[in-house]
């Protein structure tokens, strides 16, 4: 039985290979080198998996040897043939010359499948200079030998898809390692699927993307047909790239993911659309997506079908923005749709732009506007917009809906992110066409049309928030306001007694209340919440109705696993908990959850879009496992490694972890000691370098001056040179220590890590598939608890910081800190009459 290769074990391999290029280039160099040998690798797999399979057949069959090697050689038996000389087994053995063998390869690949790889293979070069030199044969020949631990025949893959998903892994990696060259061939997964959402496409429908850098949208429509129930083998793709080494990754991820009639071309889009119909003209689509090149001038002579551009926009000034957008909408079917990203100026910006919006909206295509957060994309961090453009009902539509979403984000470090209850929740408000304050409103074209068809979103939805409000009255006197502590109804409607716990009413005065004594400072408020009985209850109560709900679709998980050879459906499992979720009881109704401004009243710890969005979450770290559960069911190689360590080796992750930390802090101790100004105060013996330098050639010095004073038989001299030399040993010692120490940690965890992969294979291996199925359901248990309850941590901590808030702002008058302030002063004035000053 061969091995199943899970996707974090794929993904972990091919990351190694990108570990042996790394240092001699930048990710936006080596990204072709890994897409090239990953899809050479896979079809000399895969070639050779379907030539074993035909030979045993024809043997059956009882044919003669040298007929059955005439069909062997015959490249239409094959989905892809592979000529001699780009099998693995020629490839794998290559140590001289490497790069251009490799590329020999990759062009006899090309040549025998020209139908389907006409110049996606070709323009992969491992002769390529990179800087002033090319990869020396021991680089590439150890990449090669990376890839030899990849087995790449279907029987290897968890689940069919597997390789797709491990390729969509890369593309996200080089994208964030590429950093702004990213934005070329990458569009962040979360602004797809939001697009994907709104679009909504279906089963027999037409999809194209006329900037598809890598094929991200045509993918996740894909997957989005199959999530809804739909076939997704009946929806054409189609997609059009500029830049030809990114068409080429596009090309390949159709290919691995099992897309082959995905219709990909080469052009410029606004210059020469590829795909046409009989007749010539422009072929017209059921839906459209897009994320264009931002700001990008375009050239305006030669172009094809004029007829696109009912205004046309300035050659120069990087405003062919608006050119791709009603390129998109000439080729929508009559009743199609279609949404793109686009900066914020098309919005805007006047001239021929506000021209091209009135054109729009007069029409009626225009149909929703929607604001999203600052730094989504690689390569700019300016905030941008989707436009929805839809033509079916466009003669009867007067509205344009606006949203205003760029408030409602995860922080990142180097980008910001659009979280599941993020995408719900525009998906969602999106679809019912719902005014929500601060968040969207239907707007009249009239009004537009009075705004000059300016259409920046802050002008029709604010979502500033409210200026913090002070009640000059408690400021002087002292007390926190009653309105502003109803303020905060959803934390004391959903923690019985805590408003009491830390507000007491005034009795002179019921329009203030006072802190009671239990928040004797600000500190005490984070015990009090923390502490908090009603808290615990209500976090107590939420945990109960998700553990039932667990329990009600437990049957569920566990009959995705194959029965009698037929394979489950992830998709539909999917579908079944997102429509049970809503039905549990987590303190908002089915007509809550649909009805946006009826779900804002409702109290419960977790408003829908977030109970939502936390399955969403869940269910898409757990894709890949559920995939795997449906197409192989409960195989031991879905437990983690650290899950098996943790249970059968705790005391290798305890070595592990306590050698991490002793790395840590003596790496720190190091970096500390290059610091300018540093004194060891603590005498760890650690020496800067530059002192370390210092000290070697001052004790050099030394002991030759007490070699020579001992020639010389200056006795003294030889002894204080002596124990000079000898304080310095003592310090180079102590510091080489800890040199030694760290190159000791680093061999320690070397060779932990290997035993450690030695123990889990063996301990894997004893695993029955009952027992994997135990320890996998538990795995699913535990993280869903855990996903939920880094929600209802996160309201905790909103909660903490009202009260904070409130604390800062009026637990001391201002007639108290005036008071102190005149303490202060008449000590400050006696000490200067006892100095003399006054």
């Amino acid at each position: 039985m061969p091995a199943k290769l899970t996707l974090s074990q794929l993904s972990s391999l091919l990351f190694r290979a990108c570990d042996d290029l790394r240092g001699n280039m930048d990710a936006s160099e080596y990204k072709e080198y890994i897409f090239g040998m990953l899809f050479l690798k896979r079809l000399s797999d895969l070639f050779d998996q379907e030539q074993e399979k035909l030979a045993k057949e024809l043997q059956e069959r009882g044919l003669k040897p040298e007929i059955i090697q005439a069909q062997l050689a015959n490249p239409d038996k094959y989905t892809f043939f592979v000529p001699p000389e780009a099998r693995w087994s020629h490839v794998r053995h290559l140590k001289t010359n490497v790069g251009t063998a490799l590329n020999k390869a990759l062009e006899a690949i090309e040549d025998a499948n020209v139908d389907t790889l006409e110049d996606v293979l070709k323009h992969i070069n491992f002769n390529r200079k990179i800087g002033q030199r090319t990869l020396d044969d021991d680089t590439l020949s150890n990449f090669v030998q990376n890839f030899e631990k990849i087995p790449l025949r279907d029987e290897n893959f968890e689940f069919p898809d597997l390789l797709g998903a491990a390729y969509e892994y890369l593309i996200k990696f080089f994208a964030d390692s590429a950093g702004k060259k990213a934005g070329e061939f990458y569009t962040p997964a979360e602004v797809v699927r939001v697009i994907i959402e709104i679009l909504a496409p279906e089963a027999g429908m037409s999809m194209y993307d006329p900037t598809c850098g890598s094929g991200g949208m045509l993918i996740q429509t894909r997957d989005y047909v199959r999530e809804c129930g739909g076939d997704p083998r009946d929806l054409a793709l189609a997609g059009q790239e500029s830049i030809g080494t990114t068409w080429s990754i596009c090309k390949m991820n159709m290919l691995l993911h099992g897309i082959p009639h995905a219709d990909i071309r080469q052009e410029d889009t606004l210059r020469h659309p590829q795909h046409k119909a009989e007749g010539g003209e422009l072929k017209r689509f059921d839906r459209v997506a897009a994320n264009p090149p931002f700001s990008q001038n375009y050239i305006k002579k030669d172009i094809e079908y004029p007829g696109r551009f009912a205004v046309w926009l300035p050659e120069k000034g990087k405003k062919a923005d608006l050119m791709f957008v009603q390129h998109m909408i000439a080729v929508l079917k009559a009743d199609g749709k279609m949404a793109t990203v686009m900066p914020h100026g098309v919005l805007f910006r006047g001239g021929e732009e506000k021209e091209a919006r009135k054109h729009f909206i007069e029409r009626g295509w225009l149909e929703a506007v929607i604001g999203l957060p600052a730094g989504l994309f690689y390569g700019t961090g300016i905030p941008a917009c989707i436009l929805v453009v839809n033509k079916k009902g466009a003669a009867d539509r007067k509205h344009v809906f606006f949203i205003n979403a760029d408030r409602e984000y995860r922080e990142g470090k180097a980008q910001n992110f659009l979280r599941p209850e993020d995408i719900g929740k525009i998906v969602h408000v999106y679809r019912q066409r719902q005014d929500v304050e601060g968040y969207a409103r239907l707007v009249p074209v009239s009004e537009i049309e009075a705004e000059d068809w300016n259409c920046n979103i802050r002008r029709y939805v604010d979502n500033a928030p409210p200026p913090e409000p002070h009640d000059v009255r408690a400021h002087l006197h002292g007390g926190v306001p009653v309105a502003e502590v109803e303020a905060l109804g959803r934390y004391w409607a959903n923690y019985a007694g805590l408003r009491e716990r830390v507000f007491a009413p005034r009795p002179s005065d019921a329009r203030y209340a006072d802190f009671t004594p239990a928040v004797a400072d600000k500190r005490a408020l984070a015990d009090l919440v923390k502490s908090d009985p009603g808290i615990a209850t209500a976090h107590a109560a939420f945990r109960s109705t998700l553990e039932t709900w667990w329990g009600q679709n437990l049957p569920h998980v566990e009959a995705l696993a194959p029965v009698d050879g037929n394979k489950g459906n992830v998709y539909e499992l999917r579908r079944l908990l997102f429509s049970s979720i809503v039905e549990s009881g987590f303190g908002f109704s089915r007509s809550a959850a649909s009805d946006a401004a009826e779900a804002a009243t409702t109290f419960s710890l977790l408003t829908p879009h977030q109970i939502r969005g936390a399955l969403a979450r869940y269910f898409e770290f757990f894709k890949p496992e559920f995939k795997s559960i449906a197409f192989s069911g409960w195989g031991p190689e879905l437990i983690p490694d650290d899950d098996i360590l943790q249970s059968q080796f705790p005391e290798v992750l305890a070595e592990m972890e306590k050698n991490r930390l002793r790395l840590a802090e003596l790496a720190a101790l190091f970096a500390a000691a290059d610091e300018e100004d540093y004194e060891d105060s603590d005498d760890t013996g650690v020496l800067p370098g530059d002192e370390v330098k210092r000290l070697k050639a001052e004790l050099k010095e030394l002991n030759a001056q007490a070699k020579l004073a001992k020639k010389e038989g200056r006795k003294g001299d030889w002894n204080s040179y002596t124990a000079e030399a000898t304080e310095i040993e003592k310090r180079l010692l102590k510091h080489k220590a800890l040199e030694d120490e760290v190159r000791d940690l680093k061999a320690q965890l070397r060779a932990t890590e290997k035993k450690q992969e030695e123990l889990v294979t063996a301990a894997r291996a004893k695993i029955d598939t009952d027992e994997a199925k135990r320890v996998i359901l538990d795995r699913l248990h535990r993280i869903l608890l855990e996903t939920y309850e880094s929600y209802l941590r996160a309201d905790q901590r909103a909660c903490l910081a009202a009260l904070e808030n409130l604390h800062a702002k009026y637990a001391v008058t201002a007639k108290a800190i005036e008071a102190k302030r005149d303490t202060a002063a008449a000590k400050l004035k006696t000490f200067l009459e006892e100095l003399g000053y006054e």
